[in-house]
């Protein structure tokens, strides 16, 4: 039996609070993973909702994509405490001419994730 790590398809990675838009709500990309992503917003959305994930310092990148949770966390910075919102969202299937550009895209995003823990000294768990 699968264990609940298991369950995801593909390794997340962390990075570095990539500005992104889901919708239209501001947000950080806090992890990234060729089927999905995790972000950080102020602005509550709906689980279970249709999106759309943007990039906007990549030229404006979207991606299709289904809200699968989003709950309240409180981020603890200097001063005082912050409640924001963190969303699990799945990419949603795209039409087959468009998918060689989304898995382009995404294996560069992650290749900079990798080369970056590697520079950091941080090894993959796999």
């Amino acid at each position: 039996m699968a264990s609940p790590k298991d369950r995801r398809r593909a390794e997340r990675y962390p990075t570095a609070s990539i500005p992104v838009q889901l919708s239209d709500v501001n947000g950080e990309l806090i992890d990234l993973s060729l089927q999905g992503a995790a972000v950080i917003h102020r602005s509550p959305v709906r689980a279970g909702s249709a999106a759309t994930l943007v990039f906007p310092s990549h030229g404006g990148f979207y991606i299709p994509c289904q809200v699968l949770r989003s709950v309240v966390q409180v981020r603890r910075a200097a001063g005082d405490p912050e409640y924001v919102f963190r969303s699990a969202i799945q990419f949603s299937p795209i039409p087959p001419e468009q998918e060689p550009s989304l898995r382009e895209f995404l294996e560069i995003q992650i290749a900079k994730l990798q080369a970056a823990r590697v520079a950091a000294g941080i090894e993959s768990e796999r």
